[in-house]
């Protein structure tokens, strides 16, 4: 594993997000009360990035389907679902059992290093 440097603490004032790209990887830094939590960027549901939904405490809600994640264990706290897509799709995605094949995993979380102004991350590559 290397410890690699991916953003300055000033970029991440407390109570938000970046997105970094680490080895062509998506990487969602997050401030939570000071400290830096490290996860996917992608949406463990249908793959959006958590970059664009919004931030509560250190819960991460996925602005497509509303599932949320906990950026301190990368835990899925609540499974996406389809409730901004029309009832005649929903429908048929219903019929075809895709939806009951649609599970939202966990996030990975990578170990956050501060140093001085500097946010590293520990990353495998």
């Amino acid at each position: 594993m290397t410890l690699l440097e991916v953003a300055r603490l000033s970029e991440i004032p407390i109570g938000s997000k970046k997105q970094v790209e680490v080895s062509g990887q998506e990487i969602l830094l997050v401030n939570v009360e000071g400290k830096i939590y490290a996860v996917d960027n992608r949406c463990g549901h249908m793959n959006a990035p958590l970059s664009m939904g919004a931030i509560e405490g250190n819960i991460v809600e996925c602005a497509l389907h509303h599932a949320r994640f906990d950026v301190t264990t990368g835990k899925t706290i609540r499974d996406g679902h389809m409730g901004g897509v029309s009832g005649a799709v929903i429908s048929r995605i219903k019929a075809g059992g895709i939806m009951d094949s649609i599970r939202t995993h966990d996030l990975r979380k990578f170990e956050a290093v501060i140093e001085g102004d500097i946010v590293k991350i520990r990353f495998e590559e």
